[in-house]
């Protein structure tokens, strides 16, 4: 019954695969169930911090039996009323069979059984924990008919083999998601700003960029992009963007000091652009490469005060923070700060003591600086700069 040789790796492959692949958890699903002689299966979801309980990746599980237990009998699930509250009886990586949870002339004598179990056809399961944590139980449930005796030793040995890998596949599977999930919620807030938005990794070399910016960069006007290196078309403002940008990664690096600055880049018939460039170090922004250093592209033609956006999705604040730090870019004291938003000017000041820590500045004026979106700053560049 177990796998062996090319059939173990193929079947590891497989397991593996679907960490990365949500839609190859199905056919997972399925060929366990054939190894197993079951007569149905499923990935069994109650995520509780998402307010998710599913059958996922079922196979000959009718619809209606997985809107039913999504819907209602999830809160009447008989194995998770023991499985849920004895994580460290019921651990992640643990192999059981339904009797042993609940034995069945019990079961029968319950709602879930009755009115739920019976409209899918189940009657025996073997559960494969993959996690049993506060935040989510999940388990491979294989199924088995009336026709069909409780599932044995050898069944379960299949199960145990593969639970460690379930269970790592599983953890991989969640944590690809959740950052797909959060990739392409940043991405879509940064999408969503006017101002343009440009990320660099250790060598300067663009990494992301947000439609804004790469609007601006397309109008080839004062900007260019050569093979993801940011240039002014003016030689001298080109010299002075490089030499700028190199100097914030290096800061992030920890191999300088410096704390960015200010670059114009000159357009044929509009003011110029003003970018602010910037070292960051907490970026919350996912992409394969280190975030080293930060552009905001600020033109005097589009005006705007910073963006809540804008600083939660790329320094992490909250939305506390967000306030402080847009209050305190407006030249707000923490007292007033504190009188402007009804809170105390201690709690005001540890939300500055995190914005600052967030945001890789140690000064009111160097996080106005940073912050120069507003109009203010944009009608009065050279002021920006003092």
């Amino acid at each position: 019954m177990l796998p062996s040789g090319e059939a173990t790796s193929d079947l590891l492959g497989t397991v593996y695969d679907a960490a990365g692949d949500p839609a190859l958890w199905a056919p997972l699903i399925e060929e366990l169930a054939r190894r197993t002689k079951s007569t149905s299966a499923a990935l069994v979801i109650q995520a509780f911090d998402e307010g998710l309980y599913a059958l996922s990746s079922s196979w000959r599980v009718p619809e209606e039996f997985l809107r039913d237990y999504r819907e209602h009998y999830h809160s009447l699930d008989v194995w998770a009323e023991v499985v849920v509250p004895n994580p460290n009886k019921y651990p992640g990586g643990y192999v059981c069979t339904s009797e042993s949870l609940c034995p069945l002339p019990q079961l029968k004598r319950r709602e879930f059984y009755n009115d739920h179990l019976v409209q899918g056809g189940i009657e025996h399961a073997l559960l494969g924990l993959v996690e049993n944590s506060k935040s989510c139980v999940a388990a491979v449930a294989l199924y088995r008919d009336k026709s069909a005796p409780e599932f044995g030793e050898p069944e379960q040995r299949v199960l145990r083999f593969l639970a460690p890998h379930l269970r790592r596949a599983f953890g991989l599977y969640r944590r690809f998601s959740a950052m797909k999930s959060r990739s392409e919620g940043v991405e879509n807030a940064l999408d969503m700003l006017p101002t343009g938005v440009i990320f660099f990794d250790c060598k300067g070399e663009i990494v992301l960029m947000n439609r804004s910016a790469a609007a601006c960069v397309a109008e080839r006007d004062g900007l260019l992009l050569t093979r993801s290196v940011l240039r002014a078309e003016v030689a001298t403002e080109s010299s002075a963007l490089q030499k700028t940008i190199q100097q914030a990664a290096a800061t992030s690096s920890r191999n300088g000091v410096w704390a960015g600055g200010i670059v114009l880049v000159s357009r044929r018939a509009r003011p110029p652009l003003q970018l602010q460039i910037t070292p960051i170090r907490n970026s919350t922004v996912p992409v394969s490469q280190r975030v080293a250093a930060l552009a905001f592209i600020n033109d005097p033609l589009r005006t705007q005060r910073p963006e809540q956006g804008i600083l939660r999705a790329v320094y992490g604040l909250s939305a506390a923070e967000c306030r402080v730090a847009l209050l305190l870019s407006d030249g707000k004291s923490p007292r007033e700060i504190c009188n402007t938003v009804g809170v105390t000017e201690n709690t005001v000041r540890s939300q500055i003591k995190s914005i600052f820590s967030k945001t890789g500045v140690s000064r009111q004026s160097e996080l106005v600086r940073l912050l120069i979106g507003h109009a203010r700053a944009m009608s009065d560049p050279a002021g920006t700069r003092a």
